[in-house]
């Protein structure tokens, strides 16, 4: 398995990361980075997008979600993964953070949508990608990609110590990518 950091490791926002593994390809998170302009906007996405096999989105913030409409205008064809108070949320970060332009053209696609609840198991290629409460925001979650040899978890704005929202276990993995630009 192999990981491309696309943007949000030592900055704020833009947060991307892709997960490889023989011929697939996944993208978990595709965000914005507030403040920048041009290419830093954007995840550092090298190549076409036609590689990419799924989209996993962990929640509806602007620096996980809001180069949704962007990657559509390069091209990205395939699923989208989401839960659905993700998918109530996204409509207005998109609104409030893509180019006008490219929301014009690609509005949130609510026909591409894969809805899934915290605690399901997804497959996409020949990964197999748990899910659990991230505890950040309702219908957060982290994911866990396995690819039959190793697994990798991520977690964007992990908060394991919420008053208010639930974080489940994450489960054992041979390598943890967190977001905790938030964390205590």
């Amino acid at each position: 398995m192999m990981l491309d950091l696309l943007g949000g490791f030592g900055e704020k926002g833009r947060t991307s990361l892709a997960v490889c593994s023989g011929k697939d390809r996944i993208l978990l998170d595709v965000g914005i980075k507030v403040g920048a302009s041009g290419a830093d906007y954007y995840p550092a996405l090298n190549g076409s997008v036609a590689d990419i096999d799924a989209l996993f989105v962990s929640h509806a913030h602007e620096d996980h979600i809001g180069a949704l409409s962007w990657l559509l205008s390069r091209g990205y064809a395939g699923p989208i993964f989401m839960t659905a108070e993700t998918r109530d949320e996204a409509p207005a970060t998109l609104a409030g953070y893509a180019e006008p332009e490219d929301f014009r053209r690609f509005p949130f696609p609510e026909d591409r949508l894969e809805l899934f609840e915290p605690g399901d198991t997804l497959n996409s290629g020949n990964f197999t990608i748990r899910t659990g409460r991230s505890g950040h925001v309702v219908g957060g979650v982290w994911f866990a990609v396995d690819d039959g040899e190793s697994r990798v978890a991520y977690s964007a704005d992990v908060v394991p110590d919420s008053n208010v929202f639930v974080m489940d276990t994450i489960p054992h993995c041979d390598l943890l990518v967190l977001d905790a630009s938030y964390g205590a």
